[in-house]
């Protein structure tokens, strides 16, 4: 087997791929006679079918399968260990005279290269928003903590601080309920269309359009199993029957809430408790500050650093692998869609690579572990977990390998944003949280 690589540009090349009859004989010949010796064919005894009627039938669909899982190792393997960067997949070309009885098999792959440039952080100025956390949100947030830690006893009728159980039922187009149904509880707090279940006993049921449910369209998602493109059309009739209702008498605002919270001693007085919520809120807001830098950052050399793409080799390959894209101006558009997020790819793993930054599996087991400790903090059972019992908790959240990856990701941003800090120059603004919320929505409106 031979592979050599010819560099048409810049931003194309081919690999060509050349198979002899050898590199695969071996394998076929003996998976043949593995069919030889298993087949069941009428007319023969097991293990006694001519090897001439088991190659008539078998053969030629192994030799396809052997060859092209050698293309598939020879292709990834010559990319790899050469670090070619490509853009989408290799292309195969057409051929007429091929034919697979010919002793040696060619073939050939167009490639479409990665832009080769450089960033200079350092070169980059970029605005750092520092969140001022009002009174009216540190309210929200020690009414939070009161939930959390309050306690739960049965209520005879839906209002403030009640949690509900119940069951979503479709309805069809007459208004009859089918079968399709969803168990969900939820907190009144969290109701869009509160009204609608104020005074509602055990027993009751209650008409309502999907849209009008939660206050917070992930809530909706994560009720009904919704991807985020889904979110926005599903406008489904539904009727909720309420099964339990439960009332949640918020904690009183003393020593023993400030203990359960922030550990015991740690916080003394109300004042000391409100001073402390709103320092973690302004932390928490950095997060978010931090995470809306990092893209106007990335922005910034998205649209200052020039380079070109492989838009020829990227069209084709759309068309040749998305069903959608069966022509080529569907191809055309589709890539115009999305050549603003392939730039914005490209520049991010160049920083990545260009300023070495990697992530390892002990940084995300340590990620997982912090994730699990905010958590048990917000459901207010933080402070009765070990760093052992953390530890196996994060642990099997990352046998999870979506779970792995998210957090993976989130370590690799952190990564980039501390590069950014230290690199970049930052021109800080003080902003309310209102005013942020309005800066992501345009932020988000030029990654499109």
């Amino acid at each position: 087997m031979n592979v050599t690589y010819n560099k048409v540009d810049d931003l194309n090349a081919v690999l060509s791929v050349s198979i002899e009859k050898a590199d695969y004989a071996d394998k076929v010949e003996k998976a043949l006679k593995n069919y030889k010796k298993n087949a069941n064919v009428p007319g023969f005894r097991k293990g006694f079918v001519p090897m001439g009627l088991v190659k008539k039938q078998y053969e030629k669909p192994l030799i396809y399968d052997e060859v092209n899982k050698l293309l598939q190792e020879s292709v990834n393997k010559y990319l790899n260990d050469n670090k070619v960067e490509t853009l989408g997949q290799p292309l195969p070309k057409e051929d007429k005279d091929f034919s697979w009885n010919n002793e040696t098999l060619k073939f050939e792959f167009e490639l479409g290269l990665a832009p080769e440039f450089e960033v200079n952080l350092s070169e980059v100025s970029v605005p750092y928003y520092k969140i001022t956390v009002s009174d009216d949100e540190v309210e929200k947030y020690i009414d939070n903590f009161r939930l959390s830690y309050g306690k739960m006893s049965e209520a005879e009728e839906v209002g403030e601080g009640a949690y509900i159980k119940g069951v979503f039922y479709e309805l069809d187009e007459n208004g009859e309920e089918t079968s399709a149904h969803y168990h969900a509880n939820v907190f009144y707090k969290d109701l869009k269309d509160k009204k609608a279940f104020d005074g509602k006993k055990k027993g009751d049921k209650i008409e309502i359009a999907a849209q009008d449910i939660f206050e917070d369209q992930d809530r909706l998602a994560q009720t009904f199993g919704l991807e985020e493109s889904e979110i926005a059309d599903f406008n489904k009739k539904l009727v909720y029957k309420i099964q339990d209702i439960v009332s949640h008498q918020k904690a009183e605002i003393n020593q023993e809430l400030f203990d359960k919270v922030y550990g015991e001693g740690a916080v003394d007085s109300e004042e000391a408790f409100r001073a402390k919520v709103k320092e973690e809120a302004e932390k928490m807001y950095v997060a978010e500050a931090d995470r809306v830098m990092l893209t106007n950052g990335l922005l910034n050399l998205v649209e200052n650093k020039k380079f070109d793409l492989p838009k020829e080799f990227l069209i084709k390959w759309l068309q040749f692998s998305n069903p959608q894209a069966d022509s080529a101006e569907k191809a055309e558009q589709m890539y115009e869609n999305a050549e603003r997020g392939m730039r914005f790819q490209l520049v991010e793993g160049r920083v990545a690579n260009q300023y070495d930054v990697s992530v390892t599996r002990e940084d995300v087991e340590n990620q997982a572990i912090e994730a699990v400790k905010q958590q048990m903090k917000m459901y207010g059972a933080g402070l009765n977990f070990d760093d052992e019992m953390l530890k196996g908790i994060a642990q099997q959240s990352l046998q999870d390998e979506n779970q792995y990856r998210q957090l993976a990701d989130q370590v690799f941003a952190g990564k980039l944003i501390e590069l950014f800090k230290q690199n970049a120059k930052l021109e800080e603004k003080e902003v309310s949280f209102e005013e942020f919320v309005e800066e992501v929505k345009a932020q988000n409106e030029k990654i499109k």
